[in-house]
């Protein structure tokens, strides 16, 4: 589940996953709990489900009776490389019947036409965008075009189609507009409280906001979250180095991000920090 400001309108409720679709009575009942309390949400699905209309149709259907106004449908090349496209047009054109244009919002729409360029009834792996277009554009149209976060898998994975640099090239950049300031947190099944895209960081747990909340406005921040707020990943890589004998990588690394989730990935095998959570955050690489 994600949090997220609205601008000029205080907040709302972003249901996401993993796949809501695939616990439906559950996510039916999280948008029931989020009408009731008088909290605006959105559900967002990546249309994995969506083969046979009827069904897409009685869902999205049953959600707006419930009171759910908003529907996000992602639609990207790392969706394609599993899903075909023919379902995500099909959960699009369904949600625009359903909840009307003011209703659906798609994440990226100009990604449609690229998705579908090599069939809508396949999926499309990765390598068939280098394939026909090279190796620099298609990097260009993964990191620029969609605009690739280095952190979680996507450093390790797709770093060798963009610049990699070493880690002093990001000391001067700290993480306090992403920790302190981010227009979206998240909450994890966990109890994580985790800030923006920072997969694996934990500020604490939900369960127990005001705290957290009493802990910031006085400066007072775990240990991790201080150094990433004060320095950023360069400052926890001199950590790890300085005290756990942490080695950087000889190839470098393809954005502050990625070079945060390198260090704490070799930390999480130190010892068990608390601010490195969930620990399966550390093993699904």
């Amino acid at each position: 589940m994600e949090i997220t400001r609205i601008w000029g309108n205080g907040y709302q409720v972003h249901i996401t996953g993993g796949e809501p679709f695939l616990n439906f009575p559950l996510l039916l009942y999280a948008v029931k709990v989020a009408v009731a309390l008088d909290i605006p949400c959105y559900v967002e699905t990546n249309a994995g489900w969506c083969v046979h209309p009827g069904q897409v149709k009685e869902r999205f259907s049953t959600l707006k009776q419930a009171g759910l106004s908003a529907i996000l449908i992602s639609c990207s090349p790392f969706h394609a490389e599993t899903i075909p496209p023919k379902r995500t047009l099909l959960a699009i054109g369904i949600a625009l019947e359903i909840f009307k244009s003011q209703g659906v919002m798609v994440y990226l729409p100009e990604w449609i036409d690229m998705i579908t360029r090599f069939g809508s009834d396949r999926t499309t792996p990765l390598n068939h965008y280098i394939q026909s277009y090279g190796r620099q554009p298609a990097g260009l149209m993964f990191w620029e075009g969609y605009g690739l976060i280095s952190g979680g898998r996507s450093g390790y994975k797709l770093g060798y189609l963009t610049e990699k640099l070493p880690a002093s090239a990001f000391h001067q950049d700290n993480c306090r507009q992403e920790i302190l300031y981010g227009q979206h947190s998240h909450f994890d099944l966990y109890g994580n409280f985790i800030p923006g895209f920072c997969g694996g960081l934990s500020l604490g747990s939900w369960h127990n906001l005001p705290q957290i909340l009493a802990n910031f406005q006085a400066g007072s921040y775990p240990p991790f979250i201080k150094i990433l707020i004060d320095e950023g990943p360069f400052g926890l890589f001199n950590l790890a180095s300085d005290d756990f004998g942490f080695e950087q990588t000889v190839e470098g690394y393809a954005g502050k991000c990625h070079l945060c989730v390198d260090v704490r990935r070799y930390l999480s095998t130190v010892q068990p920090f608390t601010e490195l959570n969930p620990a399966g955050f550390y093993t699904s690489f």
